[in-house]
């Protein structure tokens, strides 16, 4: 069944000449560590998981993630089918009782080789249903940086109690590279992010979904979530359901008998595919609300209709939706109301060398520990002639590391770098052998990064007090937290799920190019500032204004071409004053809340 949905789905004229790109890729390359402390084995005592889809995993999975919780490590699963017979349940406190605060990883080895299976007739109840794996978190906004990569779930059959995956982050997370299937068909929700409140910011991408009622859904209406490169299949009630929360999606698939998307909330749909099999004939393919709602290349088959709106203007027969913007329209000048169509790059894949030629950052000296200086000892491993340079746990740094060389990727197992912030920066990317270079996996580089260089940069599962550009380098923003960036003349920027909370301007375009697909801020100060004729694209999701409302217009625009569909969430009385400013040579326009704006999800038109 899977061929055939699959094969209807990339008979789309529009992406009919690039199909790989659109499908979630799930990578068929080995993903492994060198051995060290902070990757946790689970095949290995004192766990001892046999993965052989016979024996009963689930305590030596329990296990291993309990003992973890808010570690900084990685559970790595080796290739193998995992059967469990109960929820596996992250916790909410370390061992020691402690808040764990997240910071949590569960890494497989390869996605297709690598199977969490429930077992056969577990969760039979429908009306209850449970999830393979709850991903804790407080039900606040503080369980922070946590993934799940390179694992299926299945579900396996007689399960229509069965959810395959409750997953929860804020700031930075994210599930990539993750098949959830559903053995019979049957079952609940295959990707569940509306269990909770206060989910996200988060990023899902890479991620296909195979089977029961309901694919993808999400819920209340904070923190936003981000999807890229989602596959949808064979849902018999809808595909994607957003019932809350501020959404962003680019290149979402769905192939079956049910409404594609049903979105009650801010909803933006990039270069999307729904295609429609039986039943669907009489169902629309987007379901909406009166919310919020953006839409642009997304191509319908086999449905009645391609959007359906409560008021009978906004629907869309179809079966192809160009572009509409459901939402008043901020415009200060009389310009088109359409979007850019700014020139977009794929994040580059760097390629997963094998962990026998890494450099372990702790072979050279550095402490992961965090207790002694560890800037010489990664320095050391960076000049070893490596082109991945691993240094897991948490770095005391005295002074910048270069990063150079051959290197081409710096990952960590999600520790922190200068946890004081005492050296400014902690990485200057500088020229090297490789043409791209990919900084990923730490929950902070308190002490910020520069980059010195024009290659391209990856900054991928990363928090970053600070990025520094010294010259116009390409660069690619992937689940970042971060303040305060610049992007300089002559620069290009493509960012995805990119969380900026200082308060006081967030991101500044001063003569670059810049696009995003799920951009969420806190705080007050100006969340955009384009200027000197630079190009931006803002595709979701939303401002939490937590502060100083009143300090900054949200839009600054000078000179300059800006498109944005955007929302803000206030829950402390002091929202944004002033929406937006543009200026047109001597001229100068403002648009405030008081006139009539009383939220401000609008299109921002280009001036030019």
């Amino acid at each position: 069944m899977r061929v055939s949905l699959l094969a209807l789905l990339f008979t789309s004229p529009l992406f009919a000449a690039d199909p790989p790109v659109f499908a979630a890729r799930l990578d068929p390359s080995d993903v492994r560590f060198p051995a060290c402390a902070q990757v946790i084995d689970v095949t290995k005592p004192p766990y001892s998981a046999k993965g052989d889809g016979v024996a009963d995993d689930t305590a030596a999975l329990q296990q291993a993630l309990l003992d973890t919780m808010g570690q900084h490590k990685i559970v790595y699963l080796p290739n193998g089918t995992y059967r469990v017979t109960k929820p596996i349940r992250w916790a909410n406190q370390d061992s020691k009782k402690k808040n764990a605060y997240g910071f949590n990883w569960v890494q497989g080895q390869n996605t297709a080789k690598t199977v969490i299976r429930l077992a056969d007739k577990t969760f039979t109840d429908a009306a209850k249903p449970e999830p393979i794996m709850w991903c804790g978190g407080f039900g606040s906004a503080d369980w922070f940086h946590n993934y799940i990569q390179n694992v299926t779930f299945d579900t396996g059959k007689g399960n229509p109690g069965a959810v395959g995956l409750q997953f929860y982050s804020n700031n930075t997370g994210c599930v990539r590279d993750v098949d959830i299937v559903s053995g019979d068909g049957k079952g609940a929700i295959g990707l569940d992010l509306g269990h909770r409140d206060m989910n996200g910011p988060l990023l899902v991408r890479n991620v296909r979904v195979t089977g029961f009622e309901t694919g993808i859904r999400c819920a209340a209406s904070v923190n936003s979530q981000t999807f890229e490169r989602v596959s949808l299949i064979g849902q018999t009630k809808v595909g994607f359901a957003n019932l809350g929360q501020c959404v962003s999606a680019r290149r979402l698939s769905y192939a079956g008998p049910a409404t594609a998307v049903k979105a009650d909330s801010f909803t933006v749909l990039l270069e999307c595919s729904f295609t429609g099999i039986g039943a669907a004939q009489d169902l629309p393919a987007i379901k909406l609300d009166k919310a919020p709602f953006f839409a642009r290349r997304v191509v319908t088959a086999g449905y009645k209709m391609a959007v359906a709106h409560p008021d009978a203007k906004q629907s869309v027969a179809g079966p192809t939706v160009d572009e509409l913007a459901v939402g008043k329209a901020m415009n200060p000048f009389d310009s088109p109301m359409k979007s850019l169509g700014l020139p977009l790059k794929e994040t580059p894949e760097v390629t997963w060398d094998d962990p026998k030629g890494w450099a372990l950052a702790a072979d050279f000296g550095a402490d992961p520990t965090g207790g002694k200086d560890s800037a010489d000892g990664i320095q050391k491993a960076i000049d070893s002639g490596a082109t991945t340079v691993f240094v897991p746990g948490f770095s005391r740094i005295s002074k910048p590391i270069r990063v150079r060389g051959k290197v081409r990727r710096i990952i960590g197992s999600g520790g922190w770098v200068d946890y004081f912030g005492k050296t400014k920066p902690n990485f200057v990317v500088e020229d090297g052998d490789a043409k791209t270079v990919s900084i990923e996996h730490f929950a902070d580089v308190n002490g910020g990064i520069d980059v010195n260089t024009a290659r391209t940069v990856v900054f991928r599962s990363l928090g970053v007090k600070q990025v520094t550009f010294k010259k116009p380098a390409e660069a690619f923003f992937e689940d970042v937290v971060t303040n305060d960036l610049t992007v300089v003349r002559g620069q290009s920027v493509w960012a995805r799920q990119l969380n900026i909370e200082n308060e006081g301007t967030h991101l500044t375009n001063d003569g670059g190019t810049v696009w995003v697909l799920g951009y969420k801020t806190e705080r007050g100060g100006t969340l955009l500032h384009t200027k000197a004729g630079g190009r931006s694209e803002i595709f979701g999701n939303y401002s939490y204004t937590t502060t100083a409302g009143k300090l900054a217009p949200m839009f600054r625009t000078e000179d300059s071409s800006v498109y944005a569909f955007f929302n803000e969430v206030c829950y402390s009385g002091d929202p944004f004053a002033t929406l937006l400013t543009e200026t047109r040579g001597k001229e100068t326009k403002t648009i405030k809340r008081a006139d009539g704006w009383p939220t401000p999800y609008a299109t921002v038109p280009a001036n030019k």
